[in-house]
């Protein structure tokens, strides 16, 4: 992932081995230079330095040209390596270095690595707790551990930080000399909104995706961290996501992870997911694609009829957790693009919902795919929505008695029904 040290760890062995080969060269942040210079000059960067030649002419940039190399024995090191095509485009094949050259690449994207045919690979975890303490005191404090007034601050912070060096170092040095009072207020202020600094970096890795890869991550990150890898590929696949490849991209990036059966990701990880998503419109909740943050869904359910608009595409709300709102029969009018509503009660008990309806509830998109709606209040759905596209129906705890009051046809779709009511029978 973008700020675990990837750049630091390569420097450092370059600095310690280099002088073990007669030949050696560097290049950092070399999808950077490649996007700014060109690869013939990224090329003729490093051969100059492993020939000790200052003018590498085009027509030598084919490594068909000098047998120096392949008598030589040399230690190149490639930092944010982006595309193996160009990666092999840089150094040919292996043939062009003499016997004991070492190539170490370092990139955000294992299958770069993998169609590169590297021996080797390592993947670099977040810092231990003794190690990130230090790495924070040493930029905070100009020591290796904490001034005692600020030993339980520093542990907010490493508990933010989560092992990540590039936010233990750029905190360390924000917070460097400040007062208990502007370490509480940043602390505060971090529970909302990343640092600057730190979004930018991680946000790297996410700009690398394509269009659908990155609605599959911000799905994640905003509506599914911790579910089931499979019922996350269901739910996705019948948005029309190739989420397998999707998801398999993603892990190779290091944007998620699978532990026993479950998708997780890191925490700054998925901040940086509900940063973009907050970005979309920061002052206007109905103005963004995700809605999952009590408040936010508090605050456009809660306004006057038809204040939805087509930009939302999910809503996610734990009934539990959210003040008592009324809704109106046109509240889902306008949202014509929503494809996911999930009103789920972590209580685990049949109660009056705080989501309830002024009138009849009209209709509901019919572009919806996911409908789960715990302690649904009405005994029918509306019958003016239109399921054909409808592939979950979830109504656990609810009042229903029948889907419609009238008959209805559509082309069903459902794969997935879970009806739970008390004592009332469903009539389709």
């Amino acid at each position: 992932m973008g700020g675990i040290g990837k750049t630091e760890i390569a420097s450092a062995i370059y600095e310690k081995l280099a002088t073990h080969f007669s030949s050696r060269s560097i290049i950092i942040n070399g999808q950077q230079e490649i996007e700014r210079d060109g690869l013939d000059h990224v090329k003729r960067k490093y051969l100059s330095r492993l020939l000790d030649q200052q003018d590498i002419i085009s027509s030598r940039l084919n490594f068909s040209f000098d047998p120096r190399l392949k008598r030589t024995k040399v230690f190149l090191v490639f930092d944010d390596v982006k595309d193996s095509d160009q990666f092999n485009a840089l150094i040919g094949t292996r043939s062009n270095f003499g016997q004991g050259s070492r190539i170490i690449v370092t990139s955000r994207d294992k299958q770069v690595l993998k169609n590169s045919n590297v021996d080797e690979m390592y993947q670099v975890r977040e810092m231990d707790f003794q190690d990130s303490l230090k790495l924070f005191c040493l930029n905070a404090f100009k020591q290796k551990e904490p001034i005692e007034t600020y030993v339980s601050l520093t542990k907010e912070v490493l508990n933010y930080a989560k092992g990540v060096p590039l936010a233990l170092k750029v905190l360390g040095l924000f917070l460097q000399g400040r007062t208990k009072e502007v370490w509480e207020s940043e602390l505060q202020k971090l529970k909302k909104i990343p640092n600057p600094k730190i979004f930018s970096m991680l946000k790297l890795s996410f700009d690398g995706l394509d269009d659908e890869q990155k609605d599959i991550f911000l799905d994640i990150a905003c509506l599914c961290i911790g579910r089931f890898e499979k019922r996350i590929i269901h739910t996705l696949d019948c948005y029309g996501y190739s989420t397998r490849i999707g998801m398999d991209v993603l892990q190779d990036m290091c944007l998620i992870f699978i532990f026993e059966g479950r998708v997780w990701m890191h925490d700054l990880i998925q901040k940086m997911g509900h940063e973009i998503v907050r970005q979309q419109c920061v002052n206007n909740p109905e103005k963004r694609s995700r809605l999952w943050k009590s408040d936010d869904v508090y605050d456009v359910l809660k306004k006057d009829k038809g204040q939805g608009t087509d930009a939302i595409q999910s809503i996610l709300l734990d009934v539990c957790h959210v003040k008592k709102v009324q809704l109106h029969a046109e509240t889902f009018k306008k949202m014509y693009n929503l494809r996911m509503i999930e009103f789920y009660n972590s209580c685990r008990v049949q109660d009056d919902s705080n989501v309830t309806f002024h009138t009849f509830l009209n209709s509901l998109p019919n572009n919806l795919k996911f409908l789960r709606w715990d302690c649904f209040p009405q005994r029918s759905l509306p019958q003016e929505f239109c399921p054909d596209n409808l592939v979950t129906l979830d109504m656990h705890l609810s009042d229903l008695e029948q889907l419609w009051e009238k008959d209805k046809v559509f082309c069903l779709k459902l794969y997935i029904v879970y009806l739970c009511t008390f004592g009332n029978i469903i009539r389709f």
